[in-house]
């Protein structure tokens, strides 16, 4: 059966979240160890400038009355061909309502994150940047002052962003007390699980609701492997690293850095940190993606590729794990080159500091105009319009719509997601999602009810807390060298578990591993008392 062909590209989730997923917080503790001294430069220059008035992006400000500014935007996708002309549109609406003008610097994946890395080094000038925990780590840049603290800008020139976002949430993004990155809204309560093409579980007579572990996956993926030439059974790649990513699947939630060493069990009332490398659940998940390794399910040079988006077009990939999977998350990732997934969660939502920070955007210590940069954020998560603009492009030429009371669109007549020159498909990456429109009749609804998640969620028993590294930065770096040498290679079924392990838990003692363990215990216990 031929994959069902749907209406138009969307997000992944990263979180993002894809992926993804991220960490670290704030609480009573001290948080990420960034001494944010403020500088003569992190004072607002347009002090004419009035506060936005609420719900109106920065509709308080007269734009005649500012001067005129050019912000940089930089963040992570697949280059978009008519980029420019959607630059152009969101410029109008810039120039009208603050005299302020963008340029958009979209960084494919693979580069993005050395981009940004060099050019904080130089201390280049940008205003603007995507960051999170999984790409462009936030509290690493925070510790680098890369970052301008944002509470008294979103105070003043964002107070709808600002209270739109729940409370909980902003405390987990705080480093030392302070807010350094915009919190782009979106599901936080996400649970996490799989997505199989839709086609190939029904060739194949696969129940995907059956299934409660990736181990119930493999008669599928043994059908691919056998019958489906030239398609990957398991996608891979190493900017979503499917056990970080989703530590609550192994009962766990991260501290810090998704992948710094140093966890604790959810069901622990102690609390007590661990070395998540070092873990029977780290030692089995390596032994199973060493077993799909050898029977075909990943390509043999999974362990170095970081970008999968033309294979994800071409359709070589039959299944995605550690795959949020929160409301409307049937329309997302495969659906938007054109397959229709099924998912199926395998772990609760939960609300946790990593999934919290899994897309934020943050203000540049070089930036000549954070009072404008602000304004900017207060908009692209208030203006509809001119969130729309980035998230989907322009109507009539990157998208119609099917259905405009509800707010769901599609492409135009005759058009696919390749040929319409922009579908960028993360929405979650610019600002409040909520505020997109629909990409498919099935999915109206689903804002509300991922707010109504997010509200209810069970939260993790650290959100909120943050972790300083200050006094154990050598050993982060140490250790962080060591796990990009064996983890990927690990989890990628590349080199077998039986002696790639040890090795890997070996190197980790000598660059430090129990120095880190044990300042995150003296933190998280610490913060613990303050809570009681």
């Amino acid at each position: 059966m031929k994959a069902a062909k749907r209406k138009l590209p969307v997000w992944f989730g990263i979180p993002l979240l894809l992926a993804v997923a991220a960490s670290g917080c704030t609480g009573g503790n001290t948080g990420d160890g960034s001494k944010a001294v403020e500088k003569p430069q992190d004072k607002p220059k347009e002090t004419a400038a009035k506060a936005p008035e609420a719900g109106s992006g920065a509709g308080g400000t007269d734009a005649s009355k500012l001067p005129p500014v050019e912000l940089t935007y930089y963040y992570q996708g697949a280059p978009q061909k008519d980029l420019k002309l959607v630059e152009e549109a969101m410029n109008k609406i810039l120039k009208a309502k603050i005299n302020t003008t963008i340029k958009l610097n979209q960084i494919d994946l693979g580069s993005f994150e050395q981009k940004m890395n060099v050019m904080t080094a130089a201390g280049d000038p940008y205003d603007l940047v995507f960051t999170s925990t999984w790409s462009n780590n936030y509290f690493q840049n925070v510790a680098k002052g890369a970052y301008l603290p944002l509470d008294e800008l979103l105070d003043k020139y964002a107070p709808t962003l600002k209270k739109t976002v729940p409370a909980k949430m902003w405390d987990a993004a705080r480093v030392n007390g302070k807010i350094y990155g915009a919190l782009n809204y979106q599901i936080v309560a996400m649970p996490y699980g799989v997505n199989i093409r839709k086609d190939l579980a029904e060739k194949y007579h696969f129940d995907v609701d059956k299934t409660t572990k990736y181990e119930d996956l493999e008669p599928l993926l043994d059908q691919v492997v056998k019958n489906e030439k030239g398609i990957y059974p398991v996608k891979f790649y190493t900017k979503w690293d499917h056990f970080n990513v989703a530590a609550p699947y192994f009962g766990m939630d991260t501290i810090g850095e998704d992948s710094s060493p140093g966890w604790y069990y959810l069901n622990d009332p102690k609390i007590k940190v661990v070395n998540q490398y070092e873990t029977p659940e780290y030692k089995q998940f390596s032994e199973l993606m060493r077993k799909w390794y050898l029977k075909g399910y990943f390509r043999k040079d999974a362990a170095s590729v970081t970008d999968v988006t033309a294979e994800i077009k071409a359709g070589k990939y039959a299944a995605q794990i550690a795959k949020p999977t929160g409301p409307g998350s049937d329309t997302v990732d495969i659906l938007r080159f054109g397959f229709d997934g099924i998912l199926k969660s395998y772990s609760k939502p939960l609300v946790t500091t990593s999934r919290t920070l899994a897309t934020l955007t943050a203000i540049s210590k070089t930036s000549k105009n954070p009072e404008r940069a602000m304004m900017f954020l207060e908009l692209i998560n208030t203006d509809k319009e001119l969130y729309n603009l980035i998230a989907h492009g322009i109507e009539g030429k990157h998208y119609v719509f099917t259905d405009k009371e509800k707010g769901v669109i599609g492409l135009p007549p005759g058009a696919t997601p390749e040929s319409i020159g922009y579908a960028p498909g993360t929405d979650w990456m610019y600002g409040n999602q909520f505020n997109s429109y629909y990409i498919d009749k099935r999915d109206v609804g689903n804002w509300e009810k991922t707010i109504k998640l997010n509200n209810e969620a069970d939260t993790a028993p650290l959100l909120g807390f943050s972790f300083n590294p200050e006094t154990v930065k050598t050993e982060l770096a140490q250790t962080g060298s060591v796990i990009q040498q064996y983890h990927f290679a690990l989890i990628s079924g590349t080199i077998d578990p039986a002696t790639g392990l040890p090795e890997f838990l070996d190197k980790l003692k000598k660059a430090g591993v129990d120095k880190i363990i044990a300042e995150k215990q003296k933190q998280v216990d610490e913060w613990v008392k303050t809570k009681k």
